[in-house]
């Protein structure tokens, strides 16, 4: 396991793999989330990279165990958590590839995510791209109901508050399953292209430890223009889906 670079890495591959982890999740579902990022990069040029963002002592020892079991990554670890925003900066901006895809560590990709998350981007037009997310299979809270749709994108109502429209649905419901252009996506897993996160500014940091930085960088690439047709979209794909711990 390499450790974070000192000098700006050379562009080698068309992805970069961004990972924020706090230690604040199960251990068990840290696993979870690296196998299944370690099986979907299969067969895709990618660059792994992580910011242990502060450290949890009841949670270092399994973290440091499973990280061990990973080739070829890039880990930094900050000694206090800087919060969401500035961490999730500092792992996206830690690579070179045209294509980032950042993901939390309460995140379990599904099978062929990341290939149809690259094909989304083939689009030019398309700025940024989300996941369909579900719930956990197990989850016993009826808040969040296990198995259902946890979030297919955000909406913004008369009033201007930010929803999650189709919220408890089931996955497969046509409605779900319909790729699409939205106002904007959760912070939570992502893909988006490298330029275009550096010309936004990357998260807004003055949220602190986080709160609706992640709407704040969707309106702003909405409003960039794409140098083709208009101002870069965000899209949904329907068919990328993972698993979202949420309260993890």
């Amino acid at each position: 396991m390499s450790k974070n670079r000192s000098r700006k890495p050379v562009q080698r591959s068309q992805l970069d793999i961004a990972l924020l982890t706090a230690g604040y999740v199960d251990p068990a579902v840290f696993k979870k989330c690296i196998d299944a990022i370690q099986e979907e990069r299969q067969g895709i040029e990618s660059e792994f990279y992580i910011v242990r963002n502060g450290r949890v002592p009841e949670t270092q020892k399994a973290y440091d165990e499973i990280l061990a079991t990973i080739p070829d990554v890039n880990i930094k670890q900050q000694h206090e958590n800087l919060g969401f925003p500035r961490g999730a900066n500092s792992v996206i901006r830690a690579g070179n590839s045209p294509l980032v895809l950042f993901i939390s560590d309460d995140i379990i990709l599904s099978k062929f995510s990341i290939i149809n998350l690259i094909e989304t981007m083939k689009d030019k037009t398309i700025g940024l791209c989300g996941l369909k997310l579900v719930f956990p299979p197990d989850s016993p809270d009826p808040g969040r109901p296990a198995g259902r749709v946890q979030h297919i994108g955000h909406a913004i109502d008369i009033n201007g508050n930010v929803t999650h429209p189709l919220l408890g649905w089931m996955p497969d419901n046509p409605k779900c399953c319909i790729s699409r252009e939205v106002q904007s996506v959760t912070g939570a897993a992502f893909m988006v292209r490298r330029n275009v996160f550096l010309r936004a500014g990357g998260f807004f940091e003055g949220y602190g430890m986080g709160y609706f930085e992640d709407v704040d960088l969707n309106l702003t690439i909405r409003n960039m223009p794409n140098g083709i047709s208009g101002n870069y979209k965000i899209w949904l794909n329907a068919e990328a889906q993972a698993t979202h711990y949420t309260g993890a």
